[in-house]
């Protein structure tokens, strides 16, 4: 069966599919800043757990190579973890809060699609997911430095599908709309459940060997465009 690492998987998209996964037979690497939390997880599941935070570059890089430590190889990088500080004007914004959301919407998911590059070439083999967001397609005030960071993961996906395919490497775009997660302040029932969202990405993992989902968007019936 695949190994998998996830990120962000201590709530949310990646708890419900480090369950699904694991429940299903996968390897699941699932990795998280809450220590406490991946232990429950581990309890839970037997899935191998890492803990890391993701706006320091070397311990996302490091987070690939101690996952190839635990399991031997990944067969599937699912880069999940993201994070909103706050919806602001643009005049409002800090340089602090910038920084911190191109490091983890950005910048993280780019290392470790690099590095997962240079693990599943000689193989001829592998998945890399890129869970991004509807926010991408759209131009939202009060939501500009997000929209920033995840069009720019939209940009450099696009462009790591074409890098990647002449190597038997899959590379899909995932563009979720809202979900009800601890994401939010205020809970949203009528958005889409966490484990609807963990049902998709696993039946990626799924698909016939001669197909690949480039780019994919669903949204929860209360969203119309």
């Amino acid at each position: 069966m695949k190994s998998v690492l996830v990120t962000g998987a201590t709530s949310g998209i990646g708890y419900a599919l480090a369950l699904l996964l694991s429940q299903r037979g996968y390897t699941v690497v699932a990795s998280g800043r809450n220590e406490q939390q991946l232990m429950a997880l581990q309890q839970q599941t037997g899935c191998h757990i890492i803990q890391a935070d993701l706006a320091q570059p070397n311990e996302v890089t490091g987070l690939f190579e101690r996952a190839v430590s635990l399991v031997g190889h990944i067969d599937v990088l699912v880069n999940n973890a993201g994070m909103n500080s706050r919806k602001c004007l643009i005049e409002e914004f800090t340089l602090e809060e910038f920084d911190h959301q191109y490091a983890v919407n950005l910048r993280a998911p780019a290392l470790l699609s690099r590095e997962a590059l240079l693990h599943m070439k000689p193989q001829k083999s592998g998945q890399i997911i890129n869970v991004i967001s509807t926010v991408a397609k759209r131009s939202n005030e009060t939501m500009s430095v997000y929209t920033a960071m995840k069009q720019g993961l939209s940009g450099f996906s696009a462009i790591l599908a074409k890098e990647a395919q002449p190597h038997g490497i899959k590379v899909t775009s995932l563009f979720p709309g809202g979900t009800d997660t601890n994401f939010r302040a205020a809970e949203r029932p009528e958005y889409m459940d966490p484990k609807s969202v963990a049902l998709v990405i696993a039946q990626l993992l799924e698909l016939p060997a001669d197909m690949i989902m480039h780019e994919m968007m669903f949204r929860p019936p209360v969203e119309l465009e």
